[in-house]
């Protein structure tokens, strides 16, 4: 984090000193200008010209944000019915259906990637948007459910005295279950955003070189032809932002859930 912090502000010569210095003796803002498409001037008159990748940077946080807040609203309104019913509801094949939720927190993306790969190029949803949505839903609604499952067991019993004054299920769940549990619905519904914010592996073969690349597979760009660290620095910044906001704003649920 020291390192990206200090080479988003440094100039390229200046990262290229050796021994590399402690911080920038003359912190400058060229980056942040030239990853959005802008010239910046200096002081002393030097000019940094406007990175050639800033139209993929800038249409990826778009699409990056389209995405992350797509799939939180999806992810959270499927995962909340469902962790409630297995959390506390007693069914056939239940212990089945946990082990196989399980088992997909547990795969890793990259062990799905050919197989989602060439299902995608049949179905015409490389370079997508919905397809880059759909792929990430499988990441996020397994580990979010597995979260929220174990938030509802610890739950006071109150389905029960609700049902035996004649409220039905849907009733319990909606006006007492969701409001008791406010803080975990909260805090998955970040961690959701986070898995879909950050998603690299899906994204850098499905939608780069597209209308649909989002942040973190355009930022691969300043590693080829000519790279250019301090404008990748400033980008890892600038991708840290929502996070670090979202973060800030959520903290007292997550110290609600013991989760800080």
């Amino acid at each position: 984090m020291y390192w990206t912090v200090k080479y988003a502000f440094m100039t390229k010569t200046e990262i290229s000193r050796f021994p590399p210095p402690l911080y920038p003796h003359h912190p400058t803002l060229a980056s942040f200008y030239n990853i959005f498409g802008f010239d910046y001037k200096a002081a002393n008159g030097i000019i940094f010209k406007a990175s050639g990748q800033a139209s993929q940077i800038v249409l990826g946080l778009r699409n990056s944000l389209i995405v992350a807040i797509v799939v939180t609203a999806i992810t959270t309104c499927v995962v909340v019915p469902l962790s409630y019913i297995f959390a506390r509801l007693d069914f056939r094949f239940k212990a089945a259906l946990l082990t196989a939720i399980l088992l997909s927190v547990s795969l890793p993306p990259v062990s799905t990637l050919i197989p989602f790969y060439t299902l995608y190029v049949q179905l015409g949803l490389t370079g997508t948007l919905t397809g880059l949505i759909i792929v990430t839903l499988t990441i996020t609604i397994p580990i979010v459910a597995w979260l929220l499952i174990g938030f509802f067991r610890n739950l006071p019993p109150v389905e029960l005295l609700a049902r035996i004054d004649g409220f039905s299920r849907l009733y319990v769940l909606a006006r007492i279950i969701v409001p008791m549990a406010r803080s975990g619905i909260i805090v998955a519904s970040v961690i959701a955003f986070l898995f879909s914010w950050n998603e690299y592996v899906y994204a850098q073969i499905l939608v780069t070189g597209s209308d649909a690349v989002t942040l973190p597979a355009a930022m691969t760009g300043f590693l080829f032809q000519v790279p250019e660290p301090a404008q990748l620095a400033a980008s890892l910044l600038l991708s840290l932002v929502p996070p670090f906001i979202i973060a800030f704003f959520v903290q007292k649920h997550i110290a609600e859930m013991h989760l800080a």
